[in-house]
């Protein structure tokens, strides 16, 4: 029987398989390595090789996207805006939808004002398609310029097919984003409500929506939508946020009780919540026994934060800090880059733990403002 062979290992063939497997094995750095050696070795081809072999430009392209992926995943956004560039020179038939994408990640690398300059030119190029100006709106609320964010999604609203709810969901979900950016609570509410009339899957976004209610103290609404949420993880530790907030502290760990008696594995998001309502009710090791596990398998910067602050409960000061440095270096490469862990995350620490040499210690880790009284 004629069995076809695997690819040799220096092969192109071969190096694209090693650096998939690279990255599945979660060895981000070696993946990259390979993926680069691969679309180095492919862009130097002569044109007659390509001719003959177009399989190969086809492995170019591939292999040059899934490097250029990567490396926006790690935040190394001049990497993957020099890569793709390449990329788009040798591949000019993508070239509307690569300029786009190339402006998102000049923005992304700092080079804000040309990158949001390329993208209004883009927007005017194709001035009926939403899509345009959504992307503009999107990336102007992520570099903090509101009005000129407001003003694309205004057009974007326009230009949307009111016979495509779908298109016309995710514009008022982006306002929806914007207005709570603004602290327009009232219009964000209402660009919600549109948003989930359009488009029933919005409402998983629901958590969003009454935490920023909660966030502004308008209890009374938030508890309006808490009750719409199916997931007991979310609503409950919410509702005990809230019961807490407003001076019922019986009830606010009657709440986290409901939800830690959850099991969190059985749920596809709000693990967070579980841990935290853990947390709040004192003893960490429940919430230890089951974060290695949730830590698997999506060790988002929250999780990491709640780990080290359920080790510092332990009183872990050496874990604790690795755990927030892992969180902190996540957040480094969101949009926009955060420094430093949330100042809410802090208020959590203090309120559960009383040892003054170790909150001072984790302390520089957190965005809390420096005062003379501590």
């Amino acid at each position: 029987m004629n069995q076809s062979r695997p690819p040799l290992r220096d092969s192109y063939e071969g190096l694209f398989g090693q650096a998939q497997m690279a990255h599945r094995a979660g060895d981000t750095d070696a993946a990259i390595s390979l993926y680069r050696r691969l679309v180095s070795r492919l862009a130097r081809l002569a044109e007659k090789i390509l001719e003959r072999r177009p399989d190969l430009g086809e492995l170019h392209l591939r292999a040059g996207l899934e490097l250029t992926a990567l490396l926006r995943t790690e935040g190394r956004y001049a990497e993957a805006y020099e890569t793709k560039s390449l990329l788009a020179a040798s591949h000019p038939h993508m070239d509307e939808e690569w300029r786009r994408d190339l402006a998102v990640m000049r923005i992304a690398k700092g080079d804000v004002e040309p990158g949001l300059a390329e993208l209004r030119v883009l927007a005017e190029e194709d001035a009926d398609n939403p899509e345009g100006w959504v992307t503009l709106g999107n990336e102007a609320r992520t570099e903090g310029r509101l009005t000129e964010s407001q003003a694309a999604l205004d057009r974007a609203l326009e230009t949307s097919n009111k016979d495509d709810p779908g298109e016309l969901a995710e514009v008022h979900f982006q306002r929806f984003l914007l207005y709570k950016e603004m602290g327009s609570l009232d219009d964000a509410v209402a660009a919600w409500e549109e948003a989930v009339n359009l488009d029933f899957e919005k409402r998983a976004t629901i958590r969003e929506l009454y935490t920023m209610l909660t966030d502004a103290g308008r209890y009374t609404e938030a508890q309006q939508y808490l009750a719409q949420d199916e997931n007991p993880l979310q609503s409950g530790f919410q509702r005990g946020l809230v019961a807490q907030l407003t001076g019922n502290s019986r009830k606010a760990r009657d709440e986290w009780q409901i939800v830690a008696d959850l099991d969190p594995v059985s749920f596809e998001s709000g693990r967070d919540c579980w841990v935290e309502a853990v947390l709040r009710l004192g003893d960490p090791e429940p919430a230890l026994q089951k974060l290695q596990d949730l830590l698997a398998k999506l060790p988002t910067p929250r999780l990491l934060t709640l780990a080290g602050i359920a080790w510092a409960m332990r009183g872990d000061t050496e874990l604790a800090t690795a755990l927030f440095q892992q969180a902190t270096n996540q957040l480094r490469r969101h949009r926009p880059p955060k420094q430093k862990l949330d100042s809410t995350d802090w208020r959590l620490l203090d309120s559960l733990i009383t040892d003054d040499k170790m909150k001072s210690a984790l302390r520089p880790h957190f965005a809390v403002i420096e005062t003379v009284w501590g």
